[in-house]
């Protein structure tokens, strides 16, 4: 029996789930992880990254463990130094500091890459490091992109990574899955390899084996971007069907066998096809922001924020919010936005704010559905949004359409990558048996929408449209 020791490191936790091959959940945690905002920056310390994960791994029996593989945070920017200690903080996906650069990509890059660039891109960080911290470049033997990867190199020595995460560095070409021409970019630093999910990144350094509890020369696979894992734990596999994240920042992803105009697109853990993603800065961000807003830092401040959208329907329901707390990539491009309410009175609860505030993000991301020019027949919702009912049920109405939770949402993902390992070990043919399987396991919470509330949403929604052109040019 094959045991996998499964990890997802997302912006706020290290979340484990140890699997073996007949999906039994032998262990689940998480470990949760600091964000320092600083100014307009927004940074981890991957040696806190790596401290997570030698306590959660100091919570179950690592020496049964055969097989560990990750995914994480994409669209991050960190350096490595030649004794693989990082230098400085890690550049999160969310911090814009690469803004002024987007116009200077050309002078470097010999082509167009595969995605939009924006401030967020880590191609343009790049340069923002050239010119406000020459000395890391200097001490940096090497540059790493998703949080992941700096786990699989502390673990086998090998700078590895997956193209489902590199599709987001601005380095790639989407459909060669190779870097594009950077010479003179990167002056020397060395650049991850770029590895199917599926395929072998290395196997554990006896000199970390001690320290870690796992056996020496077990292997660790090259694992997904947090995008590739969402989308295989929420079981999207036709025309259709969307996976909505509802973690700190949010998208929404459909699959095809084709990037599609317009949107980002990544190669997905299935080979040959691709995942079609709208990605939004502001999804649970806004989530966590409402209750301690309303609630301060009260332990039960979640609890509470529910109780309050769950008792109180608010007097103003005309109340919209847009929802752009650290700026925004989509529905619009723009860096220095911010969140706006429009609508207030005299009858204005503590309630409808609340509400406002999470139907702002649900807004977004139905222009994300609408972006993808394709009906959705379901939404599967996931990530810790996702554990606020009532926002939930603010969706479907929103999209109009069914949406489903599933349970243990936080560590679905973990779930799932393990069938990642299983594929590339030959123990499964293909992933759609195992998706199916696991989620037929899985307690399911299924939301149909309100005829009247999808009506009054459809106007809310047209309203919410028209505030962006007016606002933009007030920041």
């Amino acid at each position: 029996m094959a045991i996998i020791a499964a990890f997802d490191l997302g912006t706020t936790a290290l979340k484990c789930a140890v699997v073996d091959d007949e999906q039994n959940v032998l262990f689940s945690g998480k470990e949760n992880i600091k964000t320092y905002e600083i100014d307009s920056f927004i940074e981890q310390n991957p040696e806190e990254w790596w401290s997570a994960f030698l306590s959660l791994s100091s919570r179950f029996d690592t020496s049964a463990v055969d097989y560990i593989i990750f995914s994480g945070q994409m669209q991050d920017l960190y350096f490595v130094d030649k004794d693989g200690h990082s230098i400085g903080n890690a550049v999160l996906y969310n911090d814009q500091r690469g803004k002024d650069y987007v116009d200077r990509i050309p002078e470097y890059v010999g082509k167009e890459t595969s995605i939009n660039i924006d401030g967020s891109i880590p191609i343009t960080k790049m340069l923002w490091f050239k010119d406000h911290s020459p000395e890391t470049l200097e001490k940096a033997e090497y540059l790493m992109i998703s949080a992941k990867d700096y786990l699989i190199f502390k673990l086998t020595g090998n700078s590895v990574s997956d193209a489902t995460n590199m599709a987001t560095s601005g380095m790639m070409d989407i459909k060669t899955k190779e870097y594009i021409d950077l010479e003179g970019f990167v002056d020397g630093i060395i650049l991850p390899a770029i590895r199917c999910s599926d395929e072998i990144a290395g196997r554990v350094l006896p000199k970390v084996s001690g320290s870690t509890g796992y056996r020496e020369c077990v292997e660790v696979f090259v694992g997904s971007g947090d995008a590739g894992a969402t989308t295989l734990a929420s079981g999207v596999t036709k025309k259709g069907e969307f996976s909505v994240n509802l973690g700190t920042s949010g998208w929404v992803a459909a699959i095809s066998d084709s990037p599609m105009e317009g949107v980002f697109n990544f190669p997905a853990i299935n080979r040959g096809l691709y995942i079609n993603v709208i990605p939004v800065l502001n999804a649970a961000v806004v989530h966590n922001w409402v209750a301690r807003f309303l609630f301060g830092t009260d332990e039960d401040r979640y609890s509470k924020l529910h109780e309050l959208l769950s008792k109180e329907e608010g007097n103003n329901r005309d109340l919209i919010c847009m929802p752009y707390l650290v700026g925004e990539r989509f529905p619009v491009a723009d860096d220095k936005v911010r969140g706006v309410f429009i609508g207030a009175d005299l009858s204005t609860t503590k309630a409808d704010f609340a509400r406002s505030a999470l139907e702002g993000v649900a807004f977004s991301l139905r222009q994300g559905l609408e972006k993808q020019g394709i009906k959705a027949t379901s939404v599967s919702l996931i990530g810790g949004g996702a554990a606020e009912s009532a926002w939930d049920q603010i969706m479907a109405n929103v999209f109009n359409s069914q949406t489903k939770v599933f349970g243990d949402s936080d560590v679905l993902p973990s779930i799932m990558l393990s069938s990642v390992v299983l594929y590339g070990k030959g123990i499964i043919k293909n992933y759609d048996e195992f998706i199916i399987s696991v989620l037929e396991k899985q307690e399911c919470k299924i939301y149909h929408p309100d005829e009247k509330e999808s009506e009054r949403y459809d106007l809310l929604f047209e309203r919410f449209k028209r505030i962006y052109p007016s606002i933009k040019n007030c920041f």
